[in-house]
């Protein structure tokens, strides 16, 4: 998880998921592991990504950071612009590669509760997660992307805005939490989301907000029928 640091105190961190690049269905086809990367937003998903932008427009934000994959860049550059801040990406905050065999959205979701069990059973270190040839170690890819957090958190900035995807952003909500790293399946992340983290005292984690969205703030919508 992320280290306690006192230079952390006073901090604000807005953890985003980008926005929506698919229909939430379940047999909806998921990109590929070529694709992936250059995925975009689809109209609907820039729309809700400026409206969401608008309402963190007095935010005061002051550094901007995001994964390198085109979606997530895309989705900070939108909610950064009303602030007048470059964005930096960094390659550890990318999305988990996971790419079952199946390829929708139904199998992505079983991939999960998998990596899940798996990790409650043997260990992160024991779930190897890539495309072939190129697999790591969960327990390396949540380091490295807590130590890229960190690095985006210690710069004279003191609201900043991160940008990275639903998989990635459930591992670092439960380091910040404090809880098993096999409960990151129970925790929700829509497109466009905003998880909201202060720093307090001695540069503790404290969880304001999880999954906070402006199109449905209490959850109405079955948006998985």
């Amino acid at each position: 998880m992320l280290p306690l640091d006192p230079a952390l105190e006073g901090k604000r961190l807005y953890l985003m998921r980008h926005g929506k690049t698919y229909e939430p269905h379940l047999d909806t086809r998921m990109a590929s592991p070529e694709d992936d990367p250059q995925l975009e937003l689809t109209n609907d998903g820039r729309v809700g990504v400026e409206r969401t932008a608008r309402a963190m427009a007095d935010l005061a934000l002051e550094a901007a950071f995001s994964s390198t994959f085109v979606r997530s860049q895309q989705t900070a550059r939108i909610v950064a612009e009303p602030h007048g801040i470059d964005l930096h990406t960094r390659s550890e905050l990318e999305e988990l590669r996971l790419y079952p065999e199946g390829g929708d959205m139904r199998a992505t979701a079983r991939a999960y509760v998998d990596v899940s069990k798996r990790i409650e059973r043997s260990g992160a270190a024991s779930v190897r997660i890539g495309v072939a040839g190129h697999e790591r170690g969960l327990d390396e890819i949540v380091e490295q992307a807590f130590a890229a957090l960190h690095d985006c958190l210690t710069g004279p900035a003191t609201r900043v805005l991160v940008v990275a995807h639903g998989g990635l952003n459930r591992l670092l909500l439960t380091g910040l939490m404090g809880i098993p790293l096999q409960r990151f399946i129970s925790i929700d992340q829509d497109f466009g989301c905003v998880n909201v983290i202060e720093f307090v005292r001695r540069g503790r984690p404290w969880v304001r907000a999880i999954n906070a969205t402006t199109d449905d703030p209490f959850k109405g919508q079955d948006i998985r029928a």
